[in-house]
């Protein structure tokens, strides 16, 4: 039982954004179904090699990200950690919270797009700053039926498999390491390495569960891409058309409702994270850093999905490259250490 808990939590807390959000209207950007799915293939391949990376981090080192990284590069690597986060984080947040959230409200009551966007962001603020707990918590158990609808939605549409294998010269790498960092960087990794390193006691397998987490994910996540695929929905929230076209009006309301609170329980600790960031970086206390934040990731989500997903391309290449390097220098203090 202990192993299934931390894979159900870990799978939930991922699917908000990427598999319910980004995935889906991915397949509307990106024309050629091939290109799409060989790009996904490999997206999870990779997904889950960094995982794994990170998973050995946290049980070979035992400590969280930020510990490790000033042991690793003295008192600037909590500096250099929370740069290489906050690129990736902002306009993971300005997607989530920003774009999608801002999205499901105006389809919600009929707020303009930039009004309800704003508003989100201040509610997460509010929500990340320890006020309206109980709030939280009212998210936290409607978003529990988020996975209950897709899988329904799964069982009703019965996709047929065309199974498609993927071809190195048709995959859009910019497009993949925009996923990439959206899937494993930011604050994602912090969770990855620190719950790896909180099941350490249970040795190297504590890497194979976290990695079972992020496949479990992936396979989900070809599915929801397939189910797309299956009626070419597109988007902004094509996951939405495709509760429309099998459940009708009053099932998409539903889905709003429960997509709404799980973008919220995944963007009240992501608001924590960027606001911790910038306080690091610029010294300053949490409030600032909090609305500073709020201002950035406003102005990043009123940029198109296309544009914030090549953001996070360049600055996912640094995340690798980062996290790569840092797991070969842990790896060469710890033979030194023996």
């Amino acid at each position: 039982m202990w192993i299934l808990l931390p894979i159900c939590s870990l799978i939930i807390l991922n699917i908000a954004g990427d598999d319910v959000a980004v995935i889906p209207d991915l397949a509307g950007i990106v024309d050629n179904k091939e290109i799409y799915i060989s790009t996904l293939y490999i997206y999870i391949i990779f997904a889950v090699f960094l995982t794994a990376v990170l998973a050995w981090i946290g049980v070979a080192s035992g400590q969280e990200l930020v510990v490790v990284a000033k042991d690793l590069y003295g008192l600037k690597g909590k500096k250099i950690l929370a740069f290489i986060i906050l690129s990736i984080c902002v306009p993971a947040s300005a997607l989530t919270g920003g774009y999608y959230s801002g999205r499901v409200l105006e389809m919600l009551i009929g707020l303009p797009h930039p009004l309800a966007t704003f508003l989100c962001l201040v509610m997460f603020s509010v929500l990340a700053a320890g006020y309206g707990r109980w709030l939280l918590i009212l998210f936290n158990y409607t978003g529990l039926f988020l996975a209950p609808i897709i899988i329904a939605l799964l069982f009703f549409q019965q996709i047929t498999i065309d199974f498609i294998a993927p071809s190195i010269g048709k995959i859009n790498w910019m497009l993949l390491l925009g996923l990439l960092s959206y899937n494993v960087g930011g604050m994602w990794s912090i969770l990855v390495v620190e719950m790896a390193a909180y099941l350490s006691k249970k040795g190297y397998l504590a890497i194979l569960l976290v990695v079972l987490a992020k496949l479990s994910e992936g396979i989900f996540t070809l599915l929801i891409a397939y189910l797309v695929l299956s009626i070419e929905a597109s988007g902004p929230l094509a996951l939405a058309v495709v509760v429309k076209y099998i459940g009708g009006n009053n099932i998409v309301g539903v889905f709003y409702i429960v997509f709404f609170c799980t973008l919220a329980n995944t963007m009240v600790p992501a608001m924590l994270v960027n606001a911790k960031q910038i306080s690091h970086i610029a010294n300053l206390s949490f409030f600032p850093a909090l609305v500073i934040a709020n201002i950035i990731i406003y102005i990043v989500s009123l940029l198109k999905l296309s544009a914030i997903l090549n953001i996070m391309g360049y600055f996912g290449f640094i995340m690798v490259v980062f996290i790569i390097f840092s797991a070969y220098l842990l790896h060469k203090y710890r033979i030194k250490q023996q």
